[in-house]
């Protein structure tokens, strides 16, 4: 039966980055879940219009992929966190009133989700 020359649509192919390749592996279902948040965080920071955002995000990523391959130590990743904490609050607070959740939620949550959740996991399979 012909499907009336409607197309299919394909989800875009998402290429995964080292990063998601080694959180990919987490057995746990709470780490799993907070693993999933962190990744579609980090994804749609990647992907926001504001600069600072995606150097964020772009930065973070790379910053727990060199941890996991033995590039840096953990005091040099908490290094980059605390500078990266006290710049997007600076950031976070200029943004206007309504802006300001997504902003904090696409900056400083996501540092925290890799902080408390991702770190301790990537510094299990070193």
């Amino acid at each position: 039966m012909p499907s009336g020359g409607k197309k299919k649509h394909k989800k875009p192919s998402h290429k995964k980055s080292k990063l998601d390749a080694a959180l990919d592996q987490v057995g746990d279902e709470s780490a799993a879940a907070a693993i999933n948040e962190f990744q579609d965080l980090l994804r749609e920071a990647k992907g926001d219009t504001s600069e600072l955002i995606r150097q964020n995000a772009e930065e973070l990523e790379r910053r727990l992929v060199l941890l996991k391959e033995r590039k840096i130590d953990k005091e040099d990743f908490d290094y980059f966190v605390e500078n990266q904490r006290r710049d997007l609050r600076v950031y976070v607070d200029a943004q206007p009133a309504q802006d300001q959740e997504r902003a904090e939620k696409l900056t400083l949550h996501v540092l925290e989700i890799a902080v408390t959740k991702v770190l301790p996991i990537l510094i299990a399979m070193i």
